[in-house]
């Protein structure tokens, strides 16, 4: 495990201005929940200290909307052209060419609305129970979805591009650095080890689904199980 990896996670997954290197993240993927760490202190900070003075429903907006301005869109935008392509009349190829084309089809747009407003209700949802809270709400559910990375690259099977990248990079054992880096920030977690599954069940369940209809995963397909992931954390943690 090389700690100096963790610049080049922090430079392709998030919109700090590192200067990483795109092989050298893949070789340090377990560092992914030390950004989930910095996205539940800054969006669960903003989430409690705007609620007295802006109210919930405003305080939960600038919330979510920090996650992106964290993290950046890579994966919205992956999610957003898988969307597209589900769409898209025709076989694997149409498919395909569909999820690669760079235009915004209807489809996408209208599913990142509901995503985002689904994500802002159910910050909403969440009341103003305690710093501490909403801090784990947005860790943990960003956890997830980083879980979901993990899980994603079980399968090799990819097109070329970013994600056959990650995918040729990764070996087992990055799965339990992940567990004890996520362990190390979040010891008292009492569903730790099920949101953690959940997200690498996700994660490889829509590298299958990638395989089925496009003929090999790709790096849309593990940004869209990354925004699914997410929100299903964020399901979860309100209801339990």
């Amino acid at each position: 495990m090389k700690i100096r990896g963790v610049k080049d996670i922090f430079s392709f997954f998030t919109l700090f201005p590192f200067k990483g290197d795109i092989i050298k993240a893949a070789n340090s993927i377990y560092f992914l929940p030390l950004i989930s760490l910095v996205v539940g202190l800054v969006s669960g900070s903003i989430r409690f200290y705007l609620y007295d003075f802006a109210g919930s429903l405003l305080a939960s907006i600038a919330a979510v909307i920090s996650v992106y301005l964290i993290t950046g869109i890579i994966h919205l935008d992956g999610f957003a052209d898988f969307v597209d392509s589900l769409f898209a009349k025709g076989g694997k190829e149409q498919r395909l060419k569909v999820l690669k084309d760079p235009h915004v089809g209807v489809a996408s747009v209208v599913s990142i609305y509901f995503l985002l407003t689904l994500m802002t209700t159910l910050t909403y949802k969440i009341g103003n129970n305690s710093l501490v809270h909403d801090i784990l709400f947005f860790t943990v559910s960003d956890l997830m979805g980083r879980a979901s990375i993990i899980g994603s690259l079980f399968g090799k099977n990819y097109h070329d591009g970013l994600g056959k990248i990650f995918a040729e990079s990764f070996k087992l054992q990055y799965i339990f650095y992940f567990l004890a880096v996520s362990l190390l920030l979040l010891p008292l977690i009492n569903f730790f080890y099920l949101s953690i599954f959940i997200g690498f069940l996700i994660g490889y369940l829509f590298y299958r689904l990638g395989v089925k209809l496009y003929g090999a995963s790709g790096g849309d397909i593990i940004g869209s199980a990354v925004e699914i992931s997410r929100l299903v954390g964020m399901i979860i943690i309100c209801f339990i």
